[in-house]
């Protein structure tokens, strides 16, 4: 067993192997012998088999029972039980939904966090710097702030032209908003989030976030719309020639 500090309490502990993204969102996405593709543009094939989800040591077991209670348990009860989202999604209407306000924000911040903690090369692109401690706390705490602090936007990511949802896991890039506000984005649950990150408020993108009420509109787009969707085929064109 590995000890060292943990990321989230800061106390040195045994750390478990914590997935970045929680292991339920991986659930679809396993073919028969419990593997998943990970793309990334290096080797032969482009993309190498998973096992699991992608992991590192950084949680010790309390932390990780923190996470488990305060927002993957009851977000995988609303979203993966639940069916929060329809099989197919309207192109012309957004999904409207309902959530638990504290734990959903809280269970986006924390795969954010996570990210950003991440020695992996998979997550390199999160660098919160000072943003860093204020979500640790906040995560420790159990306090998803006020809607336009971190706001959270999505957009369900739908396989045309039946408009099913399209689920996957990417991972996590960022882009600039309006050209005034860095966005953190990430795949995983059928949507695309973004994360807003800085100490402005931006109205327009609060515009489309998740609101103090639990209220949130989720437009969607094809996948292969999408601009982390389109940088993963290419990776994986450039790896087939080198291949052939």
């Amino acid at each position: 067993m590995q000890r060292d500090i943990c990321k989230l309490c800061l106390k040195e502990r045994t750390l478990l192997n914590s997935h970045i993204v929680p292991e339920f969102l991986y659930s679809k996405l396993y073919n028969d012998k419990r593997q998943l593709m990970g793309i990334n543009g290096i080797g032969g094939k482009g993309w190498r088999p998973l096992q699991k989800g992608i992991r590192e040591h950084l949680f010790c077991s309390d932390c990780e029972q923190h996470f488990n209670e305060t927002c993957e348990n009851p977000f995988f009860s609303y979203w993966v039980r639940g069916k929060a989202l329809p099989d197919k999604v309207s192109t012309n209407y957004p999904v409207e939904l309902m959530v638990d306000y504290k734990s959903f924000k809280l269970l986006h911040l924390s795969i954010l966090f996570r990210a950003d903690v991440s020695t992996l090369a998979t997550f390199k692109e999160v660098k919160l710097g000072s943003h860093r401690e204020r979500l640790r706390q906040m995560i420790l705490d159990g306090d998803p702030g006020p809607f336009w602090q971190y706001p959270i936007a999505g957009l369900v990511v739908v396989n045309p032209p039946e408009n099913t949802v399209f689920d996957l896991v990417s991972r996590p890039f960022s882009s600039m908003y309006e050209d005034s506000l860095r966005v953190y984005s990430t795949i995983y649950g059928g949507v695309q989030w973004s994360i807003g990150v800085a100490s402005h408020r931006n109205q327009m993108f609060e515009a489309l976030a998740l609101n103090q009420n639990g209220e949130m509109k989720l437009y969607s787009s094809p996948f292969n719309e999408l601009s982390i969707i389109k940088e993963a085929s290419h990776a994986l064109r450039i790896a087939e020639k080198g291949y052939r």
